[in-house]
């Protein structure tokens, strides 16, 4: 799709004011313009500063009517220049002395030419700001004059927008008011931007509707220049509808009136139209042709969005003619242009642009990018327009002329004093120019013995940082290491805390091999007795004798190594599924006295772990000790009659993964993200330290494994040790 101007130029209507000047103030104009046509080299910018003047004195006498007057004209002044920043500061002031003043036409217009100004910067949400700002004091005062001009303005910005609902609300209040009043001129404006409305929704047969009805009104009217408009948005819509010859014609007639009016800024818009006509057509080499005439005439203006559109239309088909080299010239110029707008349809266009060049010749990674661009630039439009109406938000801003030609007639009385008037300006203007010379060196000393002594504090600042910085890396590391001291002596507490919990099953696991120790020494008094030993009895005897002695041995060696710091525990290969158990071993005696049973299913060919098992026993006592906690509340509260804790190992891709669950009573989900932190428990004071999950979250961390759980309350919760593959962890 390309991108168009005339059908998207949009009739601006801004509230008129009227301005009046003091009868000296026109007099004081009068000599000024006077001077300045005979003295053209003194006087180039005698306007602009006789503004400026005006203004100080306004300031200077607080004559705020008269200051406001002059703002609006400054605002217009630089507005025309292209300053749009200093336009809005003229504007801002403006507006808030009008506000002061409670002038109600003052702030309508002040707001609308603050609209207008970010509207011609590609500020769209400012322009839509100001204008319902326009709006509101226009219905609030009820000074209805000037609201079917704001009514256009909200409908033109919304459609450029794509917000298509609210655009067609504005414009139709705009037409009702309009036929009401009978403002005929009004009317076929509001007929035009309705039309523009329906082409960009795709209803073109109600397009043609209302722009053969406001050809009619133009043409009873008889601006040339209006009818020329409303001929070329005409010929857009026959090339919607594919019918090319009338398309064509009517092109034809509108840059025919243009050419009449010597209008080059119209010309350009309707050369650029013929171009999409020929590309549309399939005649690229004459689209071509006049999107270059098009852009010949208007590279130079401040109309930045009808620029833009003619540098994408000649990069488009650049490309499409395999002319890269042009393409790129043109790419260039508009990404250029585009920054910092808020065109979104351009931008997304140009993105498109970009994309395809790229692609073109070979560089699929900036092609990615500006496809990225593009879609991200489409998600943000609205639903309606975003797959039909991609390249049509192209809209031409108008600069409006305000210079006007004056023709004055002097006697040769009058050239005499102005000679005389020369000379003394001449005399003047070296005093002054000297004067400035030495104001110039007076502040250049200044600023040099300012920075001399700006330097000498920057250095004092400086050598006061390094050593706050050094002050501040001492206590750093002062702070690392009581931390990691705190942290050994939090591991060995839990560790000692945990042993508590382990005393019944260690006296089980102690007690079941001290029984038979005691009966097989029973059996074998009873045969010496009667007599009855022999040494194959005797061996098989000792040989029960030493594998409990041994079974005794290895459990108080593990409980030995288990509650000892963890710099004296070594590293090394384990099997996971022994060290689940052996942890389940010291608990089960006194979880089962207590209602809980254990369910352990363990794959098989589970790879071995080479790391610091007492650690790793830790980890799943603590997981244990948890689910035994809250297993037991929700038996307290009734909700579950039997205990149960699983305990799962297997392999997921990559990982080896343990979990423990259980249905206990779950943890609540505002602080499930809290529970790993240290001194934090869920549990009483009595119960609980707060401990547990943070030093197992720590240990399974220097395992370069993670640690995480799910809880549905009161239903229970598992916890997940998630290891890699191959696995090497640090002691």
């Amino acid at each position: 799709m390309r991108c168009e101007v005339s059908a998207g130029k949009v009739e601006r209507a801004l509230p008129i004011r009227q301005t009046s000047f003091s009868a000296a103030g026109l007099q004081a104009v009068f000599y000024l313009l006077l001077l300045f046509l005979i003295k053209p080299n003194l006087l180039a910018l005698e306007p602009d500063r006789s503004l400026e003047s005006k203004i100080a004195e306004a300031r200077k006498a607080k004559n705020r009517f008269q200051l406001t007057t002059l703002l609006i004209k400054q605002g217009e002044v630089h507005g025309s220049a292209g300053d749009f920043a200093a336009a809005l500061m003229a504007y801002r002031e403006a507006y808030q002395l009008a506000s002061e003043r409670r002038n109600i036409d003052d702030q309508i217009f002040t707001a609308a030419q603050l609209a207008n100004t970010y509207d011609q910067m590609g500020k769209l949400n400012e322009a839509l700001q100001w204008y319902k700002t326009a709006q509101s004091t226009a219905v609030k005062s009820g000074e209805t004059s000037n609201l079917p001009n704001i009514h256009v303005n909200l409908g033109n910005l919304y459609l450029k927008i794509g917000s298509f609902s609210q655009s067609l609300q504005h414009y139709q209040q705009a037409l009702e008011i309009k036929r009401k009043n009978r403002d005929d001129p009004g009317l076929a404006n509001v007929l035009l931007n309705l039309s523009i409305y329906y082409l960009k929704t795709g209803n073109y047969e109600k397009t043609l509707d209302y722009q053969l009805q406001a050809l009619e009104l133009r043409r009873k009217i008889g601006d040339k220049s209006l009818i020329a408009a409303t001929l070329s948005s005409i010929s857009i819509t026959y090339r919607h509808l594919e019918n090319f010859p009338k398309a064509f014609e009517y092109n034809q007639k509108a840059l025919q009136l243009a050419k009449e009016l010597d209008n080059p800024a119209k010309i350009a818009s309707y050369y650029n139209n013929l171009g999409v006509l020929y590309y549309s057509s399939g005649d690229l080499p004459r689209a071509q042709e006049a999107y270059l005439k098009s852009y010949e005439l208007k590279k130079n203006s401040r109309d930045y969005q009808s620029v833009l559109s003619s540098l994408h239309n000649l990069a488009d088909i650049s490309i499409k003619l395999n002319r890269l080299s042009e393409a790129k010239l043109y790419l260039d110029k508009a990404n250029a242009l585009l920054a910092g707008t808020q065109l979104y349809e351009l931008n997304r266009s140009i993105a498109k642009a970009n994309a395809d060049y790229y692609e073109k010749t070979g560089d699929y990674r900036r092609a990615l990018d500006f496809y990225k661009r593009f879609w991200t630039i489409s998600d943000s439009l609205s639903n309606v327009e975003k797959m039909s109406q991609l390249s049509e938000l192209e809209v031409k801003y108008e600069v409006r002329e305000k210079e006007k030609h004056i023709e004055l007639l002097t006697k040769n009385n009058e050239l005499t004093r102005k000679d005389l008037e020369k000379s003394t300006q001449l005399k003047n203007s070296l005093m002054l120019i000297i004067a400035l010379i030495l104001l110039s060196a007076v502040i250049f000393i200044w600023r040099y013995l300012s920075i001399l002594k700006l330097n000498r504090s920057v250095l004092a600042s400086r050598e006061e940082l390094n050593r706050l910085n050094q002050e501040l890396e001492k206590r750093v590391e002062t702070e690392v290491e009581n931390r990691r001291i705190q942290e050994q002596k939090a591991l060995r507490q839990s560790r000692l805390a945990l042993l508590g919990e382990l005393a019944a099953g260690i006296a089980h696991e102690l007690n079941q091999p001290m029984q038979t120790l005691s009966l097989t020494l029973e059996n074998i008094m009873l045969a010496i007795a009667d007599d009855k030993i022999d040494d194959e009895y005797l061996k098989r005897k000792m040989k029960y004798l030493f594998q409990d002695i041994g079974r005794m041995q290895a459990v108080i060696e593990h409980i030995r190594c288990f509650s000892r710091s963890s710099e004296e525990t070594e590293t090394g290969s384990f099997q996971i599924a022994a060290s689940i158990q052996n942890a389940c071993n010291m608990v089960r005696e006194r979880f089962e006295q207590q209602g809980i049973s254990f369910k352990i299913s363990v794959a098989e060919n589970l790879p071995e772990i080479n790391g610091n098992q007492y650690k790793f026993e830790h980890v799943i006592l603590n997981l244990l000790t948890n689910s035994r906690d809250a297993i037991l509340e929700n038996l307290q509260q009734g909700r579950i009659t039997i205990g149960l804790i699983e305990i799962l190992a297997h392999t997921e891709a990559d990982k080896v993964v343990i979990s423990v669950r259980d249905n206990g009573c779950g943890i609540q989900p505002e602080v499930q993200d809290k529970v790993f932190d240290i001194f934090f428990s869920t549990k009483s004071l009595e119960q609980g330290t707060g401990l547990g999950l943070a030093i197992s979250a720590g240990i399974v961390q220097g395992m370069h494994a993670s640690l995480s759980l799910e809880s549905n309350p009161p239903e229970g919760t598992v916890v997940r040790i998630a290891i890699p593959r191959p696995v090497k962890w640090e002691s």
